[in-house]
């Protein structure tokens, strides 16, 4: 197929020249009614870009195929027999490929470093979500991938499993060896699913790790916004093989995705595979030689390191554009850094916690912008080191390795019981009746039927008291946790459902 087309970027062109006159959805009309101050902000063209795909970008019946041949050209560029964008995010994305490979009450294998959509997921569908333990960088306090050996004993000991849902790369750019895991999986039978949201660009640029679905995975989640250029929201979905039933992924597809989906979300998809696949590896080398460059002069800074190939596990690689740094020689925490970089310097990192800063390196990332990052850091320290309260001390957290993951009741059972809510640090012993993830990266520390235990309320008290952030709790003080109400309450059903 021709890679330099954009089926979809070509037809919202020709409604630019020649507008179409609505008599239906959206009701802006292309831009003649727009909110108040809107113009002035955004423009009339993103309004007149805001048009249906069927009377819009194509005909009544979608007889152009402008949308089929846009998924077709794609998979090809992917190398998968199977493509579809989404726009509601690689969580849409992976709600419909775990919808396409289960049915209520079905075991799933999900890697403990899973993003909440995972698990979310898992609780709506009622899923028997079974967690894969990754390994812990005790010395970084970080989660990598999951071991060929942890995935074996969890495949032996859940022999129904439908599939495995595997992050690779984490936030922080450590893949897993994707390779051996995919012959796990098949050696029983099952799909391996990639959730590869940070990791879209792998199959443009030689110098980026390994596209999962080249090492045998039958399924990739991309989120083309993240770092590849497209709207926020913009999510691939690509399958390849026979394990997966692609009907039934498509009729999954149809399932969640909106009957009125955003065009200019779309056509940026559209715009983005194609710049990848004529020129990725040329955009992508210069990211890369722009990190590699950003990882040198912070390393050298004096109580700052970066995480690099060295510190890796075997048989993993790393996406050197994610630069993870370690603060903790200063003794602040990265919320304190990260906040006070914002404020002084309007620089956002892509993610902070008790110990880390992490800068994530994009198509969009200009030389500019890392300047701006190094005068930052440098900044910091000859502040830090003039007047070290500036910022507050860094109090002792429990590491990542402390929490447990296990399940004292079904995640449905505990969410529609009898619940109450008691103080986080009362909490333990108990319940969770709430799923509580700090973001980013967005991980569940407590789902819905998890035993809550001493150490997850030390590691949830300590980075709520540091300045975490967690989306969306019942409490948004973060002072009170959701809980099953009593244990007494809980039957032999529901422990065991």
């Amino acid at each position: 197929m021709d890679q330099k087309s954009a089926p979809l970027v070509d037809s919202l062109a020709a409604i630019e020249k020649k507008p179409v006159i609505g008599f239906g959805a959206p009701g802006h009309n292309q831009g003649a009614a727009m909110p108040t101050g809107m113009r002035r902000l955004l423009g009339k063209r993103i309004f007149q870009a805001d048009v249906l795909t069927p009377k819009g970008l194509d005909d009544r019946t979608e007889g152009k195929l402008a949308l089929q041949r846009a998924h077709e050209i794609a998979a090809e560029a992917w190398n998968a027999d199977f493509c579809r964008f989404v726009t509601g995010g690689s969580t849409q994305s992976l709600h419909t490929v775990m919808a396409a490979v289960t049915a209520p009450g079905d075991t799933i294998l999900i890697a403990a470093n899973a993003h909440k959509a995972e698990r979310t997921y898992a609780l709506a569908a009622g899923l028997d979500a079974v967690i894969v333990p990754v390994q812990v960088d005790d010395a970084w306090d970080i989660e990598n991938g999951v071991e060929p050996e942890a995935l074996l004993a969890m495949l032996t000991a859940n022999p129904s499993a439908k599939a495995f849902v595997l992050v690779s790369p984490t936030y922080y750019g450590v893949t897993s060896d994707v390779a051996a895991l995919a012959d796990i999986c098949h050696d029983h039978g099952i799909p391996l699913i990639v959730d590869a949201a940070w990791g879209g660009a792998f199959a443009f640029c030689e110098g980026l790790p390994d596209d999962p679905l080249t090492k045998g995975a039958d399924v990739a989640v991309y989120s083309a916004h993240k770092t590849m250029g497209a709207l926020a929201q913009a999510s691939v979905i690509v399958a390849k093989g026979n394990l997966i039933d692609r009907q039934r992924l498509w009729m999954a597809y149809e399932l969640f995705e909106t009957t009125s989906p955003s065009v200019p979300i779309l056509a940026t998809l559209d715009a983005t595979r194609r710049d990848h696949a004529l020129n990725g590896e040329q955009m992508w080398s210069g990211v890369i030689s722009l990190a590699e460059g950003l990882r040198m002069t912070i390393n050298a800074m004096p109580g700052l390191r970066v995480f690099g190939r060295e510190h890796l596990p075997p048989d993993t690689d790393l996406d050197v554009t994610k630069v993870l740094v370690d603060v903790s020689a200063l003794g602040v925490s990265g919320y304190a850094i990260d906040d006070w970089l914002y404020e002084h310097h309007r620089i956002s990192m892509g993610l902070s916690d008790a110990r880390h800063l992490l800068a994530v390196l994009s198509l969009g990332t200009t030389r500019s912008d890392v300047r701006k990052l190094v005068r930052g850091l440098h900044d910091l320290l000859r502040q830090l080191a003039a007047d070290p309260s500036i910022l507050p001390r860094a109090r002792a957290v429990p590491g990542i390795a402390t929490l447990s993951v296990e399940m004292a009741m079904s995640g449905p059972a505990a969410m529609s019981g009898s619940v109450g809510m008691v103080r986080y640090e009362d909490a333990a012993g108990r319940i969770a009746a709430e799923m509580i993830a700090p973001a980013p990266p967005g991980v569940p520390r407590l789902v819905p039927g998890q035993r809550i235990t001493p150490a997850h309320v030390a590691w949830l008290t300590a980075n709520r008291d540091a300045g975490a952030f967690v989306m969306d709790p019942v409490d948004p003080t973060d002072t009170t946790v959701r809980v099953v109400q009593s244990a007494s309450t809980i039957t032999p059903d529901q422990q065991n459902a």
